[in-house]
């Protein structure tokens, strides 16, 4: 009997043994470790997806843009890593450039690993739209077409994001639609607005901003003279109601002593003129009426009080051959002068993007083989025409307009 339960006695301390070894290696045993798991964002929309927040379902903390720093163009996809995770079941919200959201609730991703936002189902209409001026295009909008003026905020989201048309160059807009007639609105670097309606966007695949449809404001010019003692290196010319001076109007020229130039400028009546030295000192004068003294003499004291100076004459005793001279002593800048045979049509302006300040005398070429009698036709700013019918231009006198 008692070997018998000598080995009785072995075998429990051997299963015990066992047992207790098992519980061991079963401590020592890591758990398994959550799967890599990533999904695809595919954007089938008109906008570009900025963020992309996933999050514990109902939770009020949406956490972190997934994307960080990247988004989704129209027509693209993205591969988001999560990294490890166990969970399968999420909130989703992806958010457009117009601001809209689309929100998913208890989204499985194990499951589903593309998200696809957008109709893939609807065709693609893309149209090249070209800025030719020679302004930044700041702003793009593009509706369907319809006829009656909407407000600035029916217009839905700016087709260019973050993004501009520079001068002279090009964009492709992309549209998930069934239309083809779309209203296209423009807005250039200078908040000036050009729209374009009912275009066939499907017959007509490009389309050209140069702001032609921009209303026109009048144009208005002022002759400097300078009687400082020393050069004026830069001039600016503005409107009053303009936030800032706008471009040097000298370029890479210089205004030296003792010499004017004619500056035009958009706009009403009121300018502001602001002069700069070559040493970096500057004057200014503001809400000037450029109409009513269209030539400013630039001396000390300008810009308190103005300084009036009759022109010079013309120096030179007679018109070139084969031109005539015309004196503007009006009292507004002469912009558009011309000159045919009697009875027939005015032609070309001879000035072309010149004026005649007032005072000022110009040599203009005269008619056509060597014909002297012509009707000449004399435009002021203002829009008021002096005509002279059956005058002789080859007589050598200066011919002066009031």
């Amino acid at each position: 009997m008692r070997p018998i339960r000598a080995i009785r006695r072995a075998c429990a301390l051997a299963v015990i043994g066992l047992a207790i070894a098992g519980g061991a290696m079963a401590q020592q045993q890591p758990a398994q470790q959550a799967p890599n798991r990533e999904i695809t964002l595919q954007n089938e929309t008109d906008l570009v997806l900025q963020n992309f927040y996933l999050f514990a379902p109902n939770s009020q903390d949406r956490g972190q843009d997934r994307l960080g720093r990247d988004t989704v163009p129209q027509g693209a996809t993205f591969r988001l890593r999560l990294g490890r995770i166990q969970n399968c079941t999420w909130d989703t919200v992806a958010i457009f450039q117009d601001g809209s959201e689309d929100v998913r609730r208890r989204v499985d991703i194990c499951r589903t690993q593309r998200l696809i936002y957008g109709d893939p189902a609807l065709p693609t209409l893309e149209a090249e739209i070209a800025n030719r001026s020679d302004t930044v295009l700041r702003e793009l909008y593009a509706a369907p077409a319809r006829p009656e003026p909407r407000a600035e905020d029916a217009w839905g989201p700016d087709r260019l994001g973050a993004g501009v048309i520079d001068a002279n160059a090009t964009f492709r807009l992309r549209m998930r639609t069934r239309d083809c007639a779309f209203d296209l609105r423009a807005v250039y670097a200078d908040d000036r607005e050009e729209v374009k309606q009912g275009l066939d966007l499907c017959a007509n695949r490009t389309v050209a901003f140069d702001r032609s449809g921009i209303p026109r404001p009048p144009t208005q010019s002022v002759a400097l003279v300078n009687r400082h003692l020393a050069t004026v290196q830069e001039v600016y010319v503005s409107p009053s109601s303009d936030s800032d001076w706008g471009p040097d109007r000298l370029g890479a020229a210089t205004l030296p002593q003792g010499q004017e130039t004619v500056v035009q400028m958009e706009g009403g009546c009121e300018a502001d003129i602001r002069i700069v030295f070559p040493n970096g000192g500057a004057e200014e004068a503001r809400e000037v009426n450029i109409c009513e003294q269209p030539r400013i003499v630039l001396a000390p004291g300008w810009v308190v009080q103005r300084i009036e100076e009759t022109p010079a004459p013309a120096t030179t005793p007679t018109p070139s051959p084969g031109s005539f001279r015309l004196r503007n002593a009006g009292p507004l800048p002469v912009v558009e002068v011309y000159a045919g045979a009697p009875g027939a049509p005015r032609g070309t302006d001879r000035l072309g993007a010149d004026v005649v300040p007032v005072g000022d005398a110009v040599d203009l070429p005269g008619l056509e083989g060597g014909v002297c009698t012509g009707d000449l036709v004399v435009v002021f700013r203002d829009g008021r025409e002096v005509s002279r019918p059956g005058i002789d231009l080859c007589r050598g006198e200066e011919i002066e307009v009031r």
